[in-house]
C-alpha cells in the first residue's frame, strides 16, 4: 500500500514539475517578444497643388515643404545595421540608406529622392491604387543572431479633394 502512495506521489511531483516547465517557457517567450523591434512609417500625407508634390508627415507640425518620410521603431527592443532600400518593382533599387541603430521608441527621417517623387507622382497620375514602390528593411536585433527582413508595399488612397488641391494619404503595408 504503501508503495502506492509512494508512485502517486511521484507520478504528481512529475506532473507539478512539467507545469513548471511549461510556464517558465511559457515566461521566457514573452519576455523575448519584448524585446523585438518592430520597425513601420507614421501616416504620410502628399499634397498635390498645382503640380506640384509635397509630402507631409502627421506628426510633425511643420507645414514647411519636406522630402523625408518617418520610420519608427514601435517594438520593444533596438534595431542595429539597418539597410533601408526603396525599390521599382521586385528588385529595381532606386534608393538606399543605411541607419546603423534604432533605439526603442525613436524615429528617423528617411529622406526621399527624386525617383521616389517620379513614382508616386506616376501612380497619382494614372489613377493608380498601389504604387509599384516596396520598401524593403533588413537589420539585426539583440533576440536573435539572424538578419531579419521586412518588405512593405506602396499603397495611396485619395484623402480629400479641395478647389485647387488633392491630399491623398501613402501607407506602407
Amino acid at each position: 500500500m504503501i508503495n502506492i502512495i509512494s508512485a502517486i506521489g511521484s507520478i504528481g511531483t512529475f506532473i507539478m514539475a512539467l507545469f513548471y516547465f511549461v510556464s517558465v517557457s511559457v515566461q521566457l517567450y514573452q519576455m523575448k517578444i519584448s524585446f523585438l523591434p518592430a520597425l513601420g512609417f507614421n501616416q504620410i500625407l502628399l499634397e498635390r497643388e498645382e503640380d506640384q508634390l509635397n509630402i507631409m508627415n502627421s506628426a510633425t507640425e511643420e507645414h514647411h515643404h519636406k522630402d523625408y518620410i518617418k520610420l519608427y521603431n514601435l517594438g520593444g527592443g533596438a534595431a542595429k545595421k539597418i539597410a533601408i532600400e526603396v525599390l521599382l518593382g521586385k528588385d529595381k533599387v532606386i534608393q538606399k540608406k543605411y541607419v546603423h541603430i534604432l533605439p526603442s521608441k525613436e524615429g528617423y527621417m528617411l529622406p526621399i529622392n527624386k525617383n521616389v517623387y517620379e513614382e508616386l507622382e506616376r501612380t497619382i497620375e494614372n489613377n493608380g491604387h498601389e504604387a509599384d514602390l516596396n520598401v524593403r528593411m533588413t537589420y539585426y536585433h539583440n533576440v536573435s543572431r539572424k538578419q531579419q527582413e521586412v518588405i512593405l508595399k506602396g499603397q495611396i488612397d485619395r484623402f480629400n479633394t479641395y478647389n485647387n488641391k488633392e491630399i491623398y494619404d501613402l501607407q506602407f503595408i
